[in-house]
């Protein structure tokens, strides 16, 4: 499966396909709750990534989802906190996708939420069925954006799109999620990873010189503000929003509202 490319880690939640013509791609593997950012799922995430990075003969990375959803951000359902600090597995994954000289894809397959609709920004191409939505709930839960996302959104959206976003909470379609500069392509739904892999092919066995050389001369301007960006958001998180007790408030809130929609559910069905 793996081509003779030693792989031995024990990944939990995510799965790894490949490498196959030069790609990898790796799936966010908890479908249960829309792939969310259990501490498991993104340490798991940070190690397959490493691994990849570190593989000389692929070249294109393809990040996707199990299930309906791409990734629903923080797991706010847990009691189980990611850490924000500096140097700890949410920042350092950040840092790997800005870092990476491998061609990231994000193979969108369902609802993007928080940390699903930030971390694409860091991406090289990203595709997205026509049914995926995006929505950045950050002001709601009173969390903060990440994943360099108030350095790219305003540059990739302009700031009063992304203002719209990120104060509002707005969900925006896949087609507006093009229109904006977020998406590059829309796919079909029906064997969507086959067609973004056909693409990832193309790239994985064309000359890797040119490849690697195009990136680094599109990416190597912004390179250091991305990860300036990243520093800030995540201090401003870790000593700020969590010790401040925000964090938790938005867990207790998020399971009020699912509680809620519960019970409206059971009255609804017993209303038929």
């Amino acid at each position: 499966m793996h081509q003779g490319i030693p792989y031995t880690m024990e990944l939990t939640h995510v799965q790894i396909q490949g490498p196959t013509k030069g790609v990898v791609l790796i799936y966010l593997n908890k479908p249960d709750s829309g792939n969310s950012l259990h501490p498991l799922l993104l340490a798991d995430t940070l190690k397959a990534f490493k691994w990849a990075n570190q593989q000389p003969n692929i070249q294109v990375i393809i990040l996707s989802g199990k299930g309906r959803f791409f990734c629903t951000g923080m797991e706010l359902a847990s009691d189980e906190e990611i850490s924000f600090a500096p140097g700890d597995d949410f920042h350092q994954l950040n840092k790997e996708l800005i870092l990476s000289e491998k061609i990231l894809i994000a193979a969108v397959n369902g609802a993007a939420a928080g940390y699903g609709s930030t971390c694409i920004t860091l991406f090289d191409l990203v595709f997205a069925v026509e049914e995926a939505y995006f929505f950045l709930p950050f002001i709601k839960w009173g969390l903060l954006p990440e994943a360099a996302a108030s350095l790219t959104y305003p540059k990739i959206m302009g700031y009063q799109r992304t203002n719209l976003l990120f104060l509002t909470g707005k969900s925006i379609s896949a087609l507006e999620a093009q229109q904006m500069g977020l998406v590059s392509s829309i796919l079909p739904s029906e064997n969507f990873i086959g067609e973004v892999m056909a693409i990832a092919e193309r790239i994985g066995q064309s000359d890797s010189g040119a490849v690697h050389e195009t990136k680094r001369l599109l990416k190597q301007p912004v390179i250091q503000d991305l990860l300036d960006a990243n520093d800030r958001e995540c201090q401003m998180i870790h000593e700020e929003r969590v010790p401040g007790g925000h964090v938790k408030t938005a867990r207790e809130k998020f399971k009020l509202e699912q509680e809620g929609k519960s019970k409206e559910k059971k009255k609804a069905k017993a209303l038929l």
